[in-house]
């Protein structure tokens, strides 16, 4: 059973001090009954060692309410030695006549105030009693009556005292539990926001990557280093339906190889991406509808990358404890997955805008834009690392004549029909770009003259020998003339290069057409 009540913890003043003066007060009231004139016989020694062993105890309790004793400690000994002194002051100053008594006010509420129930209710009996005692002799019939009335209010007191003090700190427990969850609501909503805005700050940076792999690290990065997941995953949505992984990540390790999901099996997947509202699952142990990243993975978040009403993907987080995610980490999650949905928009629009601003519309390939961009590129590279290069120029036999004779749409037909051609003669690593109407140009990078004249003459072969199917006028053969240049033999400028080019063309179509000439 405990003696003291927890009081380290109030809401309300302290009366340690209030205490200390009303002692103080006490100790003067002593020390003029020592000092002053009194009707009564008393002992003077005595008296003077009660003043000295009350300054004694004001002095303990001094201490105790600095800091340099303990409080709890002071207090029993104050109302040990209020137990000896209240009624020795009584026995000596008049016995039931004396108004000393109401020192054990005093002492009741301190006890009620410091001490547990029973301890406190023991305290009072002990002053009960020790009144009774110190006033027995001098108690006579006619005072009955004044005794019963102040043991009376004693006990009362110091039930009143016992009821409040119990009442407060009941109300002090359940405040202080109050304010305790409220700070620490206010510490989780103040590190929610600071996360949040962290979150804000990052996904501002996946506005500004034009690119999707730049947006697919950005999110990992976002969701291990900010959001501090151990183990997720980002899921892309074809146009097909299909779904595959795009990155991976466990315990700080990143996998960005592609991974094809099966969405038969993988039914919570499926229900996500038809739904396009996040799923959280607190335990995942239990179900068949979906296959953890990790072994030991026991609940499971899934947020759609919804841009435009449509889902692209799904954003994957994985967590070890059971009900691991709350209501703010999806919420969280889902601010990141909205910013990645509409930065993977944005990646793709600008990549289909730039290929638009690189692309010939009618055969597909490169445009003369590209062009010079590349063809300066390759050149800077092969200056540097001392690496052949080599340029092919292209240019339609009679194509005038053709579209006189079939018209512009057969023209048309003729230019896909011999890009496709020329691709396929070409390496991966060449760049077949549309140089300008019926004119064509290949790139080369790291291609010796002999092997540009190679590759150049296999594609004259391949149109020579092709039918050109133009619709209702039937079949049609055509021819080109070819011209080889080569770094750095040719020069070491772009320019010189495709100056080059175009002179061993115009010296193929001259020499009779349908020939490959090297300068």
């Amino acid at each position: 059973m405990k003696l003291f009540l927890d009081r380290h913890k109030t809401l309300l003043p302290r009366v340690d001090r209030v205490f200390l003066l009303t002692r103080l007060m006490i100790l003067v009231a002593v020390g003029w009954l020592v000092l002053g004139e009194s009707g009564h016989d008393r002992d003077k020694l005595l008296f003077w060692i009660i003043l000295g062993t009350f300054t004694v105890n004001l002095g303990v309790l001094f201490a105790a309410v600095n800091g340099r004793f303990d409080l709890k400690l002071a207090y029993l000994s104050t109302i040990i030695y209020d137990l000896i002194l209240v009624p020795t002051l009584i026995f000596f100053t008049g016995g039931i006549d004396s108004s000393f008594y109401l020192l054990y006010f005093l002492t009741v509420s301190v006890a009620a105030y410091v001490l547990a129930f029973w301890f406190a209710f023991g305290v009072t009996v002990l002053a009960v009693a020790t009144y009774v005692v110190v006033t027995f002799n001098s108690m006579t019939a006619g005072d009955i009556f004044d005794m019963s009335m102040r043991i009376g209010l004693i006990v009362v007191f110091f039930a009143a005292i016992s009821y409040a003090s119990d009442f407060m700190r009941r109300s002090e427990a359940r405040l202080l539990k109050l304010f305790n969850t409220l700070n620490r609501r206010t510490s989780e909503l103040e590190k929610s926001q600071a996360q949040l805005e962290l979150i804000y700050e990052n996904t501002r940076i996946l506005a500004s990557i034009l690119d999707t792999e730049g947006v697919v690290k950005e999110v990992v990065r976002i969701m291990g280093e900010v959001l501090q997941h151990d183990c997720f995953a980002l899921i892309f949505r074809d146009r097909w339906g299909n779904c595959y992984y795009r990155a991976r990540s466990q315990k700080g390790r990143h996998n960005f190889h592609l991974k094809t999901i099966d969405l038969e099996t993988e039914e919570l997947l499926a229900r996500v991406c038809a739904m396009g509202e996040p799923v959280s699952i607190n335990d995942i142990q239990t179900r068949d509808d979906y296959t953890p990243l990790s072994d030991d993975a026991r609940s499971v978040m899934l947020v759609p990358l919804v841009s435009h009403g449509s889902t692209n993907g799904v954003m994957v987080a994985e967590s070890g404890e059971v009900g691991g995610f709350k209501s703010k980490h999806v919420q969280m999650i889902s601010v990141v997955a909205r910013s990645a949905a509409l930065a993977l928009e944005n990646a793709e629009l600008h990549k289909r805008t730039e290929e638009l601003t690189l692309i010939d519309e009618l055969t597909e390939t490169y445009n003369y834009r590209f062009f010079v961009q590349k063809l300066e590129e390759e050149k800077r590279r092969a200056l540097r690392y001392d690496l052949p290069l080599s340029l092919i120029m292209v240019d339609i036999d009679f194509f005038k004549k053709l579209n006189d004779t079939y018209g512009h749409e057969t023209g048309n037909v003729v230019l896909r029909k011999l890009s496709s051609i020329i691709k396929k003669c070409i390496r991966d690593v060449d760049f077949f770009v549309r140089y300008g109407g019926e004119e064509f140009a290949v790139i080369l990078p790291q291609t010796a003259s002999d092997e540009a004249v190679a590759i150049g003459e296999r594609i004259r072969e391949q149109v020579e020998s092709a039918s050109f199917d133009i619709g209702p006028a039937g079949f049609v053969h055509i021819t080109v003339s070819v011209g080889v240049s080569s770094f750095p033999e040719n020069g070491k400028s772009h320019e010189e290069l495709v100056s080059a080019a175009d002179q061993a063309l115009y010296l193929a179509k001259g020499e009779g057409r349908n020939l490959v000439c090297i300068k």
